[in-house]
């Protein structure tokens, strides 16, 4: 059954696209201000960030990939709600 779950760490969510699930960046208002969050969409989200935290080896390069891409996603985000 797919899930989604809403994270916020960047390197958890670099690591998760690097395994293949779906991430989808989305805005909240916590009342302090605006602030950036990640959908993760897929089977099995915590027992992959279970093994993240069991540190696996994985590709050097793909992860970097990964984490560039969240940020992007991240700084697009970021950049069109200041400009909202």
């Amino acid at each position: 059954m797919e899930k989604i779950k809403k994270l916020t760490d960047t390197l958890l969510i670099a690591f998760l696209l690097c395994k293949g699930f779906q991430i989808k960046p989305i805005k909240n208002n916590n009342g302090k201000g605006k602030l950036i969050s990640f959908e993760v969409i897929g089977d099995d989200i915590d027992k992959a960030i279970e093994s993240f935290y069991e540190n696996p080896e994985i590709p050097i390069m793909s992860f970097c990939n990964s984490y560039k891409t969240v940020r992007s996603m991240l700084f697009n985000l970021k950049g069109a709600i200041k400009n909202n």
